[in-house]
């Protein structure tokens, strides 16, 4: 007789396959039926807008987002599911590849099953299967990298150094932090005594020059756009506002229990102070080095000026592996299934948060509602188009927040809408596409939070209000706007 319990594998790609399709099809059920929450986020319209033309490069991001965003709408619509979807199939390939990455270096499927199941389990995941974002396409591109790059130094096979040339230049028009990539791969080189050849290997600089000849076409468009993603960055990071704050570093570490799951980032921080025990240990060397300069970086960054909590992206794939093998190596792989099984309890909490508080008749506040900035703008929408249709005039926004939405909930949808800028500062890809000053003498449906616009009269022959929108969202909160005809623009004064 044939012993099918010797036969089965638990810890095999395919078991771990079926456990991630089954989570994928879970939070696409979630996602499709609206069960959380139905309006798009704000990057995520914004995104969306980038999609309906095809560039190298955009206001504050790389490429590669809006042109997976191109495809999922291209093929299922531009519903909200339709634009987050891309999410739902990169995440389980990413935690294939993480399985593949663990089993490469400790020759432990256990290890690799762990690993991908904690990563695709991980808070942040679990957020961000349910929006789209330039971390989903980062982290693929950055878990290939360190496979093809682990692969590369340890057979030298030039079509792994190819490939990590191709990875790690798509990482790079994914999101422009894939840069660290370069740095901790350097690292590797340099503290592995047996590596160091690599530096004297015409494979290695192949590889580079193939990731930089990728990139290549967005640092022309960069350079026909006056660096304008860089110069974001720059300013987004406030890295010339006042230095050293404690408190923002301590809330930026705060906010990974949060991303990473408590005990996994508890944990992380523990290893992280363990550097000659992971230093004994080739396998554990390599990942704490794709750990630890990230790490320090953006923390000393939230010190020095701030940095937000998705910053810390680059170190799930390398950091989730470190902290799974650790445990399975000293025999604690209880608190690997504690983790995960706390990961997903917070998961579950944070997709069902507004039906639960609904059963247990808490009354939310603003503050206490996490989805409040999804909250209520179709029917702002909805009550703004009303008097478009009747003014039949181009909308006029003054942030981007409210122009990027009405954009994608008004139908069929106003991309003719222009932002007030006087000062004539490029802040977002609106002000960068379309200057005002090339409408003078036209008329515009002005939509503001703001009643009082005397600062604006000047720039119009008349300004007339229209009325307001009001939409309560909480008994603390309404979603409000006013509407005014601008007529006959006469230029900024």
């Amino acid at each position: 007789m044939i012993d099918t319990k010797e036969k089965f594998n638990f810890y095999s790609l395919k078991v771990f396959l079926i456990w991630a399709i089954i989570i994928q099809i879970f939070r696409f059920i979630c996602l499709y039926f609206q069960l959380h929450v139905s309006d798009l986020y704000v990057d995520e319209v914004y995104y969306w807008g980038w999609s309906q033309h095809f560039e190298l490069g955009y206001y504050s991001k790389p490429p590669v987002l809006s042109w997976l965003i191109m495809l999922t709408t291209q093929l299922f619509g531009e519903s909200e599911w339709a634009i987050k979807i891309g999410s739902m199939f990169v995440y389980p390939l990413t935690s294939v590849v993480i399985y593949l990455i663990a089993n490469r270096l400790f020759k432990n499927e256990q290890i690799a099953f762990y690993s991908a199941l904690a990563f695709i389990t991980l808070p942040a995941v679990s957020l961000s299967s349910m929006i789209i974002s330039t971390d989903v396409v980062l982290l693929l591109f950055w878990s290939f990298s360190l496979y093809f790059f682990i692969k590369a130094i340890q057979d030298n096979e030039l079509k792994d150094w190819l490939l990590l040339g191709i990875t790690a230049g798509l990482g790079m028009l994914s999101k422009y932090n894939m840069a660290f990539f370069l740095v901790s791969a350097l690292l590797v080189l340099v503290l592995h005594k047996e590596y160091r050849k690599h530096f004297k290997n015409k494979k290695f600089y192949m590889a580079l020059l193939l990731s930089i000849l990728i990139f290549l076409p967005n640092v022309y468009w960069q350079y026909t756009h006056d660096f304008v993603s860089f110069v974001h960055t720059k300013e987004i990071s406030q890295i010339e506002a006042d230095l050293f704050h404690v408190d923002k570093m301590l809330e930026f570490l705060g906010s990974q229990f949060a991303i990473l799951g408590p005990i996994f980032f508890a944990l992380l921080l523990f290893l992280l102070f363990k550097i000659r025990t992971l230093f004994k240990d080739k396998q554990m060397k390599t990942l704490y080095l794709f750990v630890i300069p990230y790490f320090l970086f953006i923390t000393t960054l939230s010190l020095l000026s701030r940095a937000f909590a998705n910053w810390s992206a680059p170190i799930y794939i390398a950091g989730t592996i470190l902290v799974v093998a650790y445990l399975i190596q000293k025999k604690h792989l209880n608190w690997v299934k504690y983790s995960i099984g706390l990961n997903l309890f917070l998961a579950l909490i944070f997709y069902f948060y507004q039906p639960l508080t609904s059963m247990l008749n808490i009354d939310l506040k603003s503050k206490a509602d996490p989805y409040k900035r999804v909250m209520g703008w179709q029917k702002v929408a909805d009550e703004l188009d009303k008097v478009y249709k009747q003014n039949n005039k181009v909308l006029l926004f003054n942030d981007r927040t409210t122009m990027a939405e009405m954009i994608y909930y008004i139908k069929p949808h106003p991309f003719s809408a222009l932002m007030y800028n006087p000062t004539g500062k490029i802040e977002n890809q609106y002000e960068m596409d379309n200057s005002l000053n090339t409408q003078i003498g036209e008329s515009f449906l002005y939509v503001t939070e703001y009643k009082n616009i005397d600062h604006l009269k000047n720039n119009f022959q008349n300004t007339q209000y229209i009325q307001a929108i009001n939409i309560p969202l909480y008994k603390d909160f309404n979603r409000s706007y006013h509407l005014y005809l601008l007529e006959e623009f006469k230029g900024y004064q």
